[in-house]
C-alpha cells in the first residue's frame, strides 16, 4: 500500500513538481517473507518523458519510505515498487528470481502538482522581456523571512522546468544591441538575495548581457545587489 507525506493542501494521491515528498509504502506479509533472502526494495517512477529511480529506507519491519524526485511538468505519473534479490533462497523448490533479480511488486499511480515555487518559476521565466510589471510580486508576495526557502524551492523549480527553445535572459530583446534598460530576471534575483537562483540564471543564455544591462532606475543587477546589503550576490555578479 503506497501513502504519501506531503505540505497541505496536496492530497494523499498527489506529489509537488519539485519533489523532495515522502512517499511510503506498506508492505505485505508476502513481501516481508522475502526478506530473509536480502531484498533491497526501490521506485521506479515512470512520466511522459521523465523516469526517476530512487532508493528506499526501512522506517519499521514493515514499512519503506522514498524521497519523491522532482519532474519536469504536471501530469500522472505511474509509481512501482521493485524488488532486488541479494541472496538465493536456501529452499531449491522456491521459484523465487535469483540474485540481482529486480521484480516489480506493485504499483500505484500519482499525480504530479505544481506549487507557489513552480508557478513563479513559470511566470518569472515568460517575463524574460521584461519584469517591470511583475514587481508588486517582488515587493508584496515575498516575505522576506521566506527568501531561504524561496531561494532553494524557487531554483530547484527552475532547473527542473523545461524551458522554450531559443530561451534567454535577454528575451527577445538577445539579439537587440542598443542596451534600452530593462528589468532582468537578474535584477529579481539580485534584488529579493537569492543566491541559487542567481548561480542558475548565470549559466543560462544571455546571462552575460544581463549582468551589464541597467534597469529604469539605471541600476546592473550588482548595484541592485549592493542597495540591499547581499554583499555576496555583489561579488558573485562581478566575478
Amino acid at each position: 500500500m503506497f501513502r504519501c507525506s506531503i505540505p497541505p493542501p496536496t492530497s494523499p494521491c498527489q506529489l509537488l513538481s519539485t519533489g523532495r515528498c515522502v512517499v511510503t509504502v506498506q508492505l505485505s506479509d508476502e513481501e516481508l517473507a522475502a526478506d530473509d533472502r536480502g531484498v533491497d526494495y526501490f521506485l521506479l517512477f515512470a512520466g511522459s518523458t521523465q523516469r526517476h529511480l530512487t532508493s528506499t529506507l526501512r522506517s519499521s519491519h514493515d514499512t519503506l519510505q522514498a524521497l519523491c524526485p522532482a519532474h519536469n511538468c504536471c501530469e500522472v505519473v505511474l509509481v512501482t515498487l521493485c524488488s532486488a534479490t541479494q541472496t538465493p533462497s536456501r529452499d531449491p523448490e522456491d521459484p523465487a528470481p535469483c540474485p540481482g533479480c529486480v521484480a516489480p511488486l506493485a504499483e500505484h499511480r500519482f499525480s504530479f502538482v505544481q506549487d507557489l515555487a513552480f508557478d513563479m518559476a513559470q511566470f518569472l521565466v515568460s517575463r524574460a522581456d521584461g519584469l517591470d510589471g511583475a514587481l508588486l510580486l517582488d515587493e508584496c508576495q515575498i516575505p522576506v523571512q521566506e527568501c531561504e526557502r524561496l531561494d532553494e524551492n524557487l531554483a530547484l523549480a527552475l532547473r527542473h522546468l523545461v524551458l522554450p527553445p531559443g530561451w534567454s535572459l535577454m528575451g527577445s530583446k538577445q539579439a537587440n544591441s542598443t542596451g534600452d534598460p530593462q528589468e532582468t530576471l537578474l535584477h529579481f534575483s539580485a534584488r529579493r538575495g537569492l543566491s541559487r537562483v542567481t548561480r542558475f540564471l548565470l549559466r543560462q543564455p544571455g546571462a552575460r548581457e544581463a549582468i551589464r544591462l541597467t534597469n529604469k532606475e539605471g541600476h546592473t543587477p550588482a548595484a541592485v545587489a549592493t542597495q540591499r546589503g547581499h554583499e555576496h550576490l555583489r561579488e558573485l555578479l562581478t566575478k
